[in-house]
């Protein structure tokens, strides 16, 4: 099978499970309920929260991307919400698209544009482990369900989520550092390594390793390396406090303890969506909202979900239009973003 059609495949399977999950023992009925009850005029904020968080992402990455290249923040704007948009398609394909973008507009290498949005990636997910150790540590109690039955059983799986995070983020931190300041040794390294692989083979991906070293810059820029953790604690921030509007939407403010519910929501739809990466997050999303507003706080199941598809909604509503914006304004074509993934990998 086409390895398109199989990532297509996969994430199709996936979405059908989570949605399956997500939906069960739930009637339309109670669901159109739950719609009719919620405040619009409080959706307003989190859209605004929304924009505000791509907005803090485009400034971070500024900073991911001045050592190779100083580019003006307006200028990686497009790329960055056409990249995001086009994480509908299966693979996360906007990854390669965003960094496909940059090149071109950047004059720089795919495999040096690629490798700030690996960095940025790196932050999000010590990001994501600092905020698990954190609710580990202060409020395990928060992740005890309504069903004592299933207590253990998220407690454990977040803590293998956590422990496996761990261990791959200090990987990459140690080999990011080594490729920095001991290259020689790296490359041996990736020598060992790419040693089976044909002649051919071995050449490019050692010169996509020379490339992406000139990405990883940022570790050598003490001010840019401290204004990107600050921005991605704020970028963190906003994702926790967006669901507080909504929470206002559907009145349900009252029946939880804001701050750990907001922090447990963040958490299960940061490790569902990576655990299971559906074009759009389609399911995944929705799926987290309903395990941890209903599974674990007890929100009546129709509630649960219509919130999901509704921050669903504002999350990828506002990607996609800000993105579909950006392609029209540059003249760009879905057409000429189809093959990116493709043809940009080694």
């Amino acid at each position: 099978m086409n390895k398109k059609y199989l990532h297509l495949f996969i994430g199709l399977i996936i979405i059908v499970f989570s949605l399956y999950y997500a939906f069960k023992g739930v009637k339309l009925s109670e669901l159109s309920e739950a719609f009719m009850s919620v405040n619009y005029f409080y959706l307003i904020p989190a859209i605004l929260l929304v924009i505000i968080s791509y907005l803090l992402r485009a400034i971070r990455w500024r900073y991911l991307v001045r050592p190779v290249k100083d580019i003006k923040t307006s200028a990686l704007f497009s790329p960055l919400m056409v990249g995001f948009m086009a994480n509908m398609l299966p693979a996360r394909a906007g990854e390669f698209i965003r960094a496909y973008l940059l090149s071109k507009k950047a004059e720089i290498s795919f495999s040096s544009s690629f490798a700030t949005i690996f960095i940025e990636r790196l932050f999000d997910l010590l990001l994501l482990l600092l905020l698990i150790v954190w609710i580990l540590l202060f409020m395990p109690e928060s992740l005890t369900p309504k069903n004592q039955d299933g207590a253990y059983q998220i407690l454990d799986k977040v803590k293998l989520f956590g422990a496996f995070s761990l261990l791959l983020c200090v990987f990459i931190l140690l080999f990011s550092a080594l490729l920095q300041f001991k290259n020689d040794w790296a490359m041996k390294i990736v020598g060992i390594c790419i040693k089976p692989f044909p002649q051919r083979w071995r050449e490019k991906i050692v010169g996509l390793v020379h490339s992406f070293t000139n990405g990883l810059d940022i570790i050598r820029d003490k001010r840019g390396f401290m204004a990107t953790i600050i921005l991605s604690f704020l970028i963190w921030t906003v994702f926790i406090v967006t669901y507080y509007p909504i929470y206002l939407a559907f009145g349900i403010e009252t029946q939880l303890p804001v701050l750990p519910s907001l922090m447990i929501l963040t958490l299960m739809v940061a490790v569902f969506i990576t655990l299971a990466p559906t074009p759009g997050f389609l399911g995944s999303y929705h799926l987290a909202c309903v395990a941890a507003l209903h599974g674990i706080y007890g929100i009546p199941k129709p509630v649960a979900l219509s919130f999901g598809i509704v921050a669903w909604l504002i999350s990828m509503g506002m990607t996609v239009i800000i993105g579909s914006l950006f392609i029209v304004k540059d003249g760009l074509s879905f057409r000429q973003l189809a093959p990116v993934k493709e043809t940009e990998q080694p």
